[in-house]
């Protein structure tokens, strides 16, 4: 004879999703990954699970690309030129 081999009026027997025991329905839980279990099998949901990532808020403000230098020689440059 198994666990939940009794009557329960409003009952019925149901098995246990992780241990493969037969319970009736009133003594098993729901837990957060949707399987029916039993209170050894019960467990809460770890909370790292739920922490929510805020976005990177490193946008750089009126960002342009970097000028090219230029080069130039002292025979690039007269006088007339300055």
């Amino acid at each position: 004879m198994g666990h939940a081999d009794y009557y329960k009026h409003g009952d019925f027997n149901a098995i246990c999703d992780v241990c493969g025991f037969k319970f009736k329905r009133g003594e098993l839980r729901l837990r957060w990954d949707g399987a029916l279990v039993c209170d050894a099998d019960w467990e809460p949901r770890h909370p790292q699970e739920l922490i929510r990532v805020r976005g990177e808020q490193n946008r750089l403000k009126n960002a342009r690309p970097e000028v090219t230098d230029v080069f130039i020689d002292n025979d690039d440059v007269q006088p007339e030129d300055l």
